[in-house]
């Protein structure tokens, strides 16, 4: 279609031409042709270009499991957040953003479950293996050995819901967000309780699981309300605008198992959160600025070349 254009365009000018001058030299004829075929050579060398950049970025895009992804979490149990509570928790994730490493390689889901089973997990999260005595082993030591057995545990989430916070450019999709969960335990005594922590994982529009953070532990009693645990989350760098899930995996304290699980496919609270890393959440208040995976700057490039080409040619011409 550009070419067409440009055709019709030299019609257009060598029509003016021959309404002042009945005859035109050889001359500029070979120049006129010459300028025309660099022309021609020039904008197919940049539409070539334009696809070969877009495949570029999509392969890249592709590849987003496996990008070192960087984020800065702070997780509290808490009954509820109050506004200053939370703009104090929102300056904490501020202050330590700039701490984060560089060069941290996200595991997918499998791998941290794999660490789990070998035993490559911290050892804080072990200590019933190490003898050391947890929150619920004091507030169980007076039931038989038999009722306190971990083994007689039930647990479950029994809700979780997400809040958005950050949008610096305004585009809908945030870079700080929030996840809290509450997680019960059941079993033979008429009051459990457990020392419990939690992964957490985001996937990129139905993609695979990636794990960004791991809780600090926290204990749960029976089924109540006020031991919820919420996740303050703000993506520091390789996070794609697009929208994510969350997954919530339960671990108990020194035992290797998954114990309860929440994610998108059971509550919608978790489904299709809008984020966006903080380096793609910057606003542009004027001078130089560009876009990505758009083809219209190289064919408005082209236009001006075309443009500047006939305006010459047609000046030379009506010189001669």
């Amino acid at each position: 279609m550009m070419n067409v254009n440009i055709k019709n365009q030299a019609r257009e000018c060598h029509c003016v031409k021959m309404d002042t001058e009945t005859r035109v030299s050889s001359g500029t004829q070979s120049w006129g042709g010459k300028r025309i075929s660099a022309l021609i050579l020039i904008a197919g060398a940049l539409i070539s270009f334009i696809p070969s950049a877009y495949a570029s970025d999509e392969q890249g895009v592709s590849q987003i499991a496996r990008v070192n992804l960087q984020t800065f979490s702070v997780g509290n149990q808490v009954q509820s957040v109050q506004q200053d509570e939370l703009n104090t928790r929102l300056s904490q994730l501020q202050q330590h953003v700039q701490l984060t490493l560089p060069s941290i390689k996200a595991k997918s889901r499998e791998e941290v479950i794999a660490d789990h089973k070998n035993g490559n997990v911290s050892p804080q999260y072990s200590l019933q293996k190490s003898g050391l005595n947890t929150v619920s082993d004091y507030a169980q030591s007076t039931v038989p050995k038999a009722f306190s057995n971990p083994i007689y545990h039930e647990f479950s989430i029994y809700e979780a819901s997400s809040r958005l916070f950050v949008d610096d450019d305004g585009d809908g999709f945030f870079q700080t967000f929030s996840v809290t969960f509450d997680a019960d335990v059941y079993g033979l005594d008429a009051v459990e309780v457990a020392d419990v922590y939690a992964e957490l994982y985001l996937s990129r529009d139905g993609g695979s699981w990636v794990h960004y953070y791991t809780t600090d532990i926290f204990t749960i009693l029976g089924d109540s309300s006020d031991d919820d645990f919420e996740v303050l989350t703000t993506l520091h760098n390789g996070y794609y605008t697009d929208y994510y899930d969350v997954l919530v995996d339960l671990y108990e304290v020194g035992f290797d198992d998954i114990v309860a699980s929440i994610s998108s496919n059971d509550t919608d609270n978790l489904y299709a959160l809008p984020l966006e890393s903080s380096d793609r959440d910057t606003v542009y208040t004027g001078g130089y600025s560009s876009s990505e995976g758009h083809g219209g700057g190289a064919f408005s490039l082209i236009s001006l070349l075309g443009l500047g080409l006939f305006a010459g040619l047609r000046r030379r011409n009506y010189q001669s």
